[in-house]
């Protein structure tokens, strides 16, 4: 054999390399690259530009506020709540999401005819619901397997989560959120066609019992017109503005306040006060045709005529003391 042959390899060696190199595996850098490569829809962009998400977030910001001043009042917790994303979705991507780690509630937008979903992480809804009911248990100790009853109460949680929303949305037209029973399993919901485009805001909800999302899902349409568009109106800070002074306002008037009504006066000598005895009386300074005084936190506030309601006694208030 030559020098020259010695060094070729045979047509069989040549086959046994080609089918080596068919079977080896990728290499961990070109696995790599393969999984930092995204896909991207060029037909179906973003609807918003960067200025309308600013001020989309701007706006749904009374959200975050709203939900912060008072879901600490529902799950005597502390809260801190973030809009983590606004993203674009379609329908069938949606539906297939939700499964059984959420609790599905359907939403509308009366009279405007627009519907959506709101979806809370079960573990995060079992935990508030337990706090909701008295209990004390933190994430992960609760069971998450969840009652028809248990969905039904969480539903006010929901409703108070979404009270600040036509207010924060009055671009789109008056409306109020009239809000479905809640699902535990909804995969075969059926409320738009599957190529729907849906507006989503994604907020966490972190709480001292857990933390979870609460995402809610309109159509596009609902929310064409809801940044402004001049550039000179600044309606996010309105809408807080007045958000602010309604919840203030709406706390104002929870706040509990003692009303006492005094029947009447008596000076008496400590020797008689001493001897007094079950049965004895005492005669008060007003007469049965006279006004009563009631006081707000022990001011003075109105004058009206004891009596009774309901088997109680009452006072029927009459002027302002």
């Amino acid at each position: 054999m030559s020098p020259t042959e010695q060094g070729k390899l045979t047509r069989d060696e040549v086959e046994t390399l080609l089918q080596a190199s068919r079977q080896e595996p990728a290499s961990a850098e070109k696995r790599e690259a393969v999984r930092r490569v995204q896909g991207y829809d060029f037909q179906q962009p973003s609807r918003f530009n960067r200025s309308q998400l600013d001020k989309l977030r701007r706006i749904n910001e009374g959200l975050v506020r709203h939900v912060t001043a008072q879901a600490p009042r529902l799950l005597r917790s502390t809260v801190k709540t973030q809009l983590v994303s606004m993203d674009h979705v379609k329908w069938e991507a949606l539906r297939d999401e939700l499964g059984e780690e959420v609790v599905t509630f359907v939403l509308e937008l009366a009279p405007l005819g627009y519907r959506g979903v709101v979806t809370v992480d079960r573990p995060f809804a079992a935990a508030c619901l337990d706090r909701m009911m008295g209990g004390q248990a933190a994430e992960g100790e609760v069971d998450a397997n969840l009652t028809e009853l248990d969905v039904r109460v969480f539903t006010s949680f929901i409703r108070a989560f979404l009270e600040p929303l036509p207010e924060l949305w009055r671009n789109i037209g008056e409306f109020r959120v009239e809000l479905g029973p809640g699902m535990q399993e909804a995969q075969g919901l059926d409320l738009f066609p599957p190529t729907e485009d849906l507006f989503q805001l994604c907020f966490l909800m972190q709480t001292s019992v857990g933390s979870g999302q609460v995402v809610l899902s309109v159509p596009f349409e609902a929310v064409r017109s809801l940044p402004p568009e001049a550039e000179n109106h600044e309606a996010p800070p309105a809408a807080g503005d007045g958000l602010s002074e309604a919840l203030l306002r709406q706390s104002l008037k929870q706040v509990p306040v003692e009303l006492t009504a005094l029947l009447g006066i008596a000076d008496i000598k400590v020797g008689k006060l001493l001897r007094a005895r079950a049965g004895d009386v005492v005669l008060l300074n007003t007469r049965l045709t006279d006004a009563v005084v009631v006081k707000v936190n022990d001011k003075p506030k109105f004058r009206g005529y004891p009596g009774i309601r309901e088997g109680k006694l009452a006072v029927k208030l009459i002027m302002e003391g």
